[in-house]
């Protein structure tokens, strides 16, 4: 009985070996080969020269690769390379824990497992956490996030919660409804649910397949260190969209800003246009003189005149006092906004049209009447806040990290809170940076106020010239001009894109940053 229960054990610590080291190899060579490096085929085999070791870290972290023996033949020279290896991983701030240069070229790939999984963890989860078991936190709580009220998913963990294929499915429908139809799954199919899930993940996603679909379906508990790696892609993929797709909601604001600006422009101008034609023939009727000596032509010419004083002039007096307040609303929006004023032609300007008005009231002579009001003006600011809703997630997520209900975040909670939220960060530095300007100074902690107002200050909508600029930027992938494709994030339209593309100065490219800079004053 004990023997076979030691080989089966022995068959599962092959089996995780086995399929650990297919996914990093996949993960691996998906790296190697975006910076032209060869593939690995063989990870306990092929680290043993050390070179493999620093294309990859070079591939990963851009740590230039030092003067080295391309082709060691013999042990002290592969050791000599190794060891040269072994410092790019440090200069990467990577921690190996216990391995050393004999373990690679001893091919001991357990260990070789161990490193690519150190080197995992920093690269793949960075931005989510540097802690093993708080990026583990992190990462699972925003499956759980995304894939909250999916039928028959339940995210627990990084291994058995993945066998199905519905929680891959749940995430990719949350992010891209389009690319599945999520309704017509069932649990019971698992190696169809993960075969579509992968395929669509690499095919419209550009998310390597690291993963196969036995890794899943023919375990019974799927090595969670494969797992966690491979929704780590997903993670990266969809944060990176969340950040995209606000930058193009505030671009969508900007362009339906503009565009109701100018629909009420082009109204200003046809109402101005009939007011001034009903004006200009009123004045004409005002000078014919041509009375006859009928008392019933004098009676017909009185009741005329008054019914145009009584009912005609006031209902385009009252057609003037619109346009007048369409107008001041144009520009207070203008004004309120920080926009350009707009640049009303003469033709249709308050001047022209009160010169004509007033010479309609010099030809009503005596028995007209002039009935000026006040310019009505209405200002209205369209303003941004932070919904109800997100309020409550962002406190939930603070609270949820407090772990000592001490009312503040320290360094690692507060990076797996914002990580958690879909705010992942480039490099530790501008971390640091933002952690010491939001706790004002204090390198320790952050309390929740400090905490809530920063993530209501990066979530609120400004409409600043700035903060438009870089929301094209952020599209434009932080190029200084963009294309019409890069403009297609949801939720643009194709007319609000089309619209930009008319009003926008083009070059190879369109010219944002001009246009943003006439659009405000």
């Amino acid at each position: 009985m004990a023997n076979n229960t030691s080989g089966l054990k022995g068959v599962e610590t092959e089996a995780w070996v086995t399929v650990q080291k297919k996914t990093f190899t996949k993960w691996m060579n998906a790296h190697l080969r975006k910076k032209g490096f060869p593939g690995i085929e063989q990870a306990e085999e092929e680290f043993e020269t050390g070179v493999n070791l620093m294309n990859l870290i070079n591939a990963l972290y851009g740590i230039e690769i030092p003067k080295h023996n391309k082709a060691p033949k013999m042990r002290p020279h592969k050791l000599d390379n190794i060891s040269l290896a072994l410092n790019m991983v440090e200069q990467a701030q990577v921690k190996t824990n216990f391995l050393k240069a004999v373990h690679l070229v001893d091919k001991d790939l357990k260990m070789i497992l161990g490193m690519i999984w150190a080197i995992i963890l920093d690269f793949q989860i960075k931005g989510i956490s540097v802690e093993e078991m708080t990026a583990k936190e992190g990462l699972l709580l925003w499956c759980q996030k995304k894939t909250a009220g999916y039928r028959d998913v339940k995210v627990d963990n990084f291994s058995t919660s993945w066998k199905d294929g519905l929680a891959f499915c749940a995430l990719i429908h949350r992010h891209r409804p389009d690319l599945l139809n999520f309704d017509s799954l069932s649990k019971d199919n698992a190696a169809h649910n993960l075969r579509l899930a992968f395929d669509i993940a690499e095919e419209q996603l550009g998310i390597p397949k690291l993963l196969d679909v036995e890794d899943l379906t023919d375990s019974p508990r799927p090595d969670e260190r494969s797992v966690m790696t491979y929704v780590s892609e997903y993670f990266h993929c969809f944060a990176s969209q969340d950040i995209k797709e606000k930058a193009a909601r505030r671009i969508q604001k900007f362009v339906q800003f503009n565009q109701t600006i100018e629909q009420m422009q082009s109204d200003y101008e046809t109402q101005v246009q009939g007011l001034l034609d009903w004006i200009e023939q009123s004045t004409q009727k005002m000078h014919d003189r041509h009375f006859t000596d009928s008392y019933e032509d004098a009676k017909d010419y009185f009741d005329g005149f008054r019914g145009y004083l009584c009912q005609e002039k006031p209902l385009q007096a009252g057609k003037k006092l619109d346009l007048e307040s369409l107008y001041a609303s144009i520009q207070t929006k203008l004004q309120v906004y920080g926009r350009t004023p707009y640049q009303v032609p003469h033709s249709f300007s308050t001047d022209t049209i009160d010169g004509a008005w007033g010479n309609l009231e010099q030809a009503e002579r005596a028995r007209g009447i002039a009935v000026r009001d006040n310019m009505y003006r209405f200002i209205t600011k369209a303003t941004s806040s932070i919904s109800e809703d997100q309020l409550r997630e962002f406190e939930a997520s603070f609270a949820h990290f407090d772990k000592d209900g001490s009312g503040y975040l320290d360094r690692i909670e507060f990076k797996a809170a914002l990580s958690a939220l879909s705010i992942p960060f480039k490099d530790e530095e501008t971390f640091s940076k933002l952690f010491l300007s939001i706790s004002q100074g204090h390198a320790q902690k952050i309390s929740k106020e400090q905490f809530m107002n920063y993530m209501i200050s990066i979530s609120e909508d400004k409409d600043t010239p700035d903060q438009i600029k870089a929301s094209f930027q952020l599209l434009a992938d932080q190029g200084t001009s963009i294309t019409t494709q890069q403009l297609r994030i949801p939720p643009l339209q194709e007319n609000e894109i089309g619209y930009l593309g008319d009003k926008m100065p083009r070059g190879p490219q369109y010219d944002y940053n001009s246009y943003v800079d006439q659009c405000f004053s």
